[in-house]
């Protein structure tokens, strides 16, 4: 097995763990943690009876929830149908294949749907939040702009956004359970998700082209004319042809240089090369040349001689990120999984009467 196979490996067993632990966890009925109260003005009107669309789970599709995900979605979808079609505007009505524009964007909507839900679900389950439903967000939207106008009424200082909209608001508040629920679903003395130090060393290992560049330190030889002795093409073709020693001993400056891939600076940070040199320069083999630069009033070609790389030191910098990533991945999983094991059932005849005209 190799390193990309190990650690694709590692990461199917992670969330094979994860799975089981989550059907143990649900069995056994563990109790939801008191969540933080998040607050704020209903997205429907008062006391409005929304239609029923169908249900996720037993659990009511309503309406204005759909509606308010098809306004989520509206522009991914915009922008695949005009890009699809090329055309200027979208004709939601029009065919397209098997289906219409406004049906694909339904579909979305509702796959959308279905997934905030579960990460809300897991959410709650971790004591992240207080609600599972459309219904908890609305309330939680009210009490907060409730509780933003009361401060503002006694003259406190508010920092940030003083009203939220129901988009805005919802969007923050999913992407802050998302990135808590990574944390807390890997963490603990039982973890959902575990990631070992092996998986994180496997995929370091098999995603080298991430991390080399800034564990790199490159010996170079630089070689430099002046502008006005020749053209940048005629400099690299002798170069080439001839080898640094011949072109030394006719009027070039042959130096030492080093260039740190961490920092990307030359020589200890006196000299800040063009960025283009800096990821030419981490492709090249040893004794390869540059492609020729502009510098300090001169043509110059950099030669590599030795690179060196700090293994170690890459991996206490990146072993974070990637573990970060590896929870992630398997969180996605975890999700999916779940989404996958829904029941819907939906009423299509509603789901049809759905316009463009209801997302405004």
């Amino acid at each position: 097995m190799n390193s990309t196979d190990a650690s694709a490996h590692g990461l199917r067993a992670a969330r094979q763990r994860g799975r089981r632990r989550t059907r143990l966890l649900l069995a056994a009925g563990a109790a939801v943690l008191a969540g933080v109260v998040v607050a704020g003005v209903a997205v429907t009107g008062a006391g409005a009876a929304p239609a029923e669309l169908g249900t996720i789970d037993g659990t009511t599709v309503t309406r204005d929830e759909l509606l308010f995900h098809m306004e989520r979605v509206r522009p991914a979808i915009e922008n695949e149908v005009l890009v699809e079609t090329g055309s200027a505007t979208v004709d939601w009505d029009a065919r397209l294949g098997d289906t219409t524009a406004i049906d694909r964007l339904r579909a979305a909507a509702l796959d959308e749907l279905a997934a905030d839900r579960v990460v809300f679900d897991l959410g709650h389950e971790h004591g992240l939040l207080p609600f599972t439903d459309f219904a908890g967000f609305e309330q939680a939207l009210a009490d907060t702009n409730t509780a933003l106008a009361a401060q503002l009424g006694e003259g406190e200082v508010v920092y940030g956004l003083t009203s939220f909209r129901a988009q805005e608001f919802y969007g923050r508040l999913l992407s802050d359970v998302r990135t808590k629920l990574a944390s807390a679903v890997s963490s603990g003395d039982d973890p959902l998700i575990d990631v070992s130090e092996a998986q994180v060393r496997e995929a370091f290992e098999a995603h080298a082209e991430d991390w080399t560049l800034n564990a790199s330190t490159y010996a170079l030889t630089r070689i430099a004319v002046p502008l006005d002795s020749t053209t940048a093409e005629q400099f690299a073709a002798r170069l080439a042809t001839e080898g640094v020693d011949a072109v030394g001993s006719t009027g070039a400056t042959v130096s030492a240089s080093t260039l740190d891939g961490a920092t990307g600076l030359l020589d200890g940070g006196s000299r800040t090369p063009d960025p283009r040199l800096v990821a030419e320069v981490a492709t090249l083999p040893v004794g390869a040349f540059s492609s020729p630069v502009v510098e300090q009033g001169a043509h110059v070609v950099y030669r590599v001689d030795a690179v060196t790389v700090d293994r170690a030191a890459a991996f206490a910098a990146y072993a974070s990120r990637i573990r970060a990533q590896l929870v992630n991945d398997a969180l996605d999983a975890l999700i999916a999984e779940r989404v996958a094991a829904q029941d819907r059932q939906m009423d299509s005849n509603a789901l049809h009467q759905l316009t463009m005209e209801d997302t405004h």
